[in-house]
C-alpha cells in the first residue's frame, strides 16, 4: 500500500516536471527570440542568428509535447521563430510552417489574445512572399511574380504597392483581366503615388481585352480625376476616334491645342474629328498645322492630301450629275476642279518621298494625275508601281 503511494507520488512528479520542462521550452524560445528581435531591429539580424536558433529548438520541443501542442501561445511564438527565420534563410519550408502556426494558432485562440503577434508574423510571412516575388520579377518569370505577390496581399490586405507590383506583373504574363482586378483596386487610393498612372493605363488594360466601352469609360474618369493631365486627355481623345466619337471630342481638343500649341498629334487628331463632322476645310487647317510643326508628319501629310482629294471627287460627281450643264460650263467647273486639287500635290509627293515603297501613295499619286490627264506623269507612276511588283 505504501508502495502504491511511493510510485503514484514518483509518477506525479515526473509529470509536473516533464510540464514544467515544456513550460520552460516555450519561456525559452519566447526569451531567445525577443533577444533576436533586438538584434534585427539594430540592423544586426545575423548577429542573432544563434539567439534564433535557440529559440527554434525551443520552440520545437513545446509544439511536440501533448501538454503544450495544443496551447494558442506555443503556436503563436512557432510562428513567428519560423517567419523570423523563413526572413533570415529565405527558407521556403520555414514560411510554409509559419503559415501553418497562424492558422492553427488562430483556432486556438478563441479570445484573440495573440491577434497582434499573429499579425505581425503574417506580415513578416508577406514581405517574404513580397522578396520571393522580387526575385522571380528580376528572372522575367512574371507568372511566378503574380502568384507570389498575391501570397503576400493575403497577409497585406490593401497594401497599395503590392497590389501595384501584382498588376504589373500580370501586364507582363498578358494576363490582362488579372491586371484590369488589381488597378481597379487602386482606384480609391487617391493617395497612393502611382494612382495617376493607374488610371492613365487602365483603358489600355481594357483595349487589350477589346473591352472598348470599359476603356472609354475609364478613359473618361482618368480626364475626371486629372483634367490637366496631358496623358489622360489625350488618351480620352484619341479613343473616342477610334469608336468613331469624332465630333463629340473636337472641343476636347481645342481645349488641348490651348494648352499644348505645339502638340503635331493634337492637331491630327482636330484634322480627323474635323473630316468626320464633314468640316472638310477645317481639317484641312488642321492637318496644315500639324505639318507646319513637323513637315516629314506622314499620317497628316496623307490625311490632308486624301481630305483635298475626297472633296474634288464629291463635288466631280455632282458636276457629272448635273444634266442642266452646257459643255462649256461643265467643262469649266472641271477646270476649277483641277486647279482646286492641285493643293492636294505636294502633300502626296511628301508622303511617297518619305516611303517611296508606299503603294496606296502611289496610287493615288497616279490617280492625281489622270485627273490631271498628264499621262507622261501618270506613265511614270504607273512604271514606279509596277517595280513594286
Amino acid at each position: 500500500m505504501n508502495f502504491k503511494k511511493a510510485i503514484l507520488f514518483s509518477l506525479l512528479v515526473a509529470a509536473g516536471t516533464t510540464t514544467f520542462a515544456q513550460t520552460s521550452n516555450l519561456r525559452k524560445a519566447k526569451s531567445s527570440l525577443q533577444k533576436y528581435d533586438e538584434l534585427k531591429s539594430a540592423g544586426s539580424a545575423e548577429l542573432g542568428r544563434s539567439n534564433l536558433t535557440t529559440a527554434k529548438e525551443a520552440i520545437d520541443q513545446a509544439i511536440a509535447h501533448d501538454k503544450t501542442k495544443d496551447d494558442a501561445e506555443t503556436w503563436t511564438v512557432y510562428a513567428l521563430v519560423n517567419a523570423n527565420v523563413a526572413t533570415l534563410d529565405n527558407s521556403e519550408e520555414a514560411a510554409t510552417a509559419a503559415a501553418d502556426a497562424i492558422k492553427k494558432a488562430k483556432e486556438l485562440d478563441a479570445d484573440n489574445k495573440h491577434g497582434d503577434n499573429l499579425t505581425i508574423a503574417g506580415q513578416m510571412l508577406g514581405q517574404f512572399s513580397f522578396n520571393q516575388g522580387v526575385g522571380a520579377w528580376d528572372k522575367q518569370d512574371f507568372k511566378t511574380a503574380y502568384k507570389l505577390f498575391g501570397n503576400a496581399l493575403t497577409y497585406l490586405p490593401g497594401d497599395t504597392t503590392l497590389t501595384y507590383y501584382s498588376g504589373l506583373a500580370a501586364i507582363q504574363s498578358q494576363d490582362y483581366p488579372s491586371a484590369i482586378e488589381k488597378y481597379k483596386e487602386l482606384i480609391p487610393a487617391k493617395e497612393f503615388s502611382a494612382h495617376r498612372s493607374v488610371l492613365v493605363d487602365l483603358p489600355k488594360l481594357y483595349l487589350s481585352t477589346q473591352d472598348t466601352i470599359n476603356a472609354l469609360e475609364y478613359a473618361a474618369i482618368a480626364v475626371r480625376e486629372y483634367p490637366d493631365d496631358n496623358d489622360a486627355v489625350v488618351q480620352n481623345i484619341e479613343l473616342n476616334l477610334i469608336v468613331g466619337n469624332e465630333a463629340k471630342v473636337i472641343t476636347d481638343i481645342e481645349n488641348q491645342i490651348a494648352k499644348d500649341g505645339n502638340n503635331k498629334s493634337l492637331y491630327y487628331y482636330l484634322g480627323i474629328a474635323q473630316s468626320a463632322a464633314n468640316n472638310s476645310d477645317k481639317a484641312i487647317e488642321a492637318y496644315k498645322k500639324a505639318i507646319a510643326i513637323d513637315p516629314n508628319y506622314s499620317d497628316a501629310n496623307r490625311n490632308a492630301a486624301a481630305t483635298i482629294i475626297n472633296s474634288v471627287r464629291d463635288e466631280l460627281n455632282a458636276v457629272n450629275e448635273d444634266k442642266t450643264l452646257s459643255n462649256a460650263d461643265y467643262n469649266t467647273k472641271v477646270d476649277a476642279l483641277k486647279e482646286k486639287i492641285k493643293g492636294a500635290l505636294p502633300y502626296l509627293e511628301k508622303v511617297v518621298e518619305l516611303n517611296p515603297q508606299d503603294s496606296d501613295a502611289l496610287r493615288s499619286l497616279k490617280g492625281y494625275y489622270d485627273f490631271q490627264q498628264d499621262e507622261a506623269k501618270s506613265a511614270e507612276i504607273q512604271a514606279k508601281m509596277d517595280a513594286l511588283n
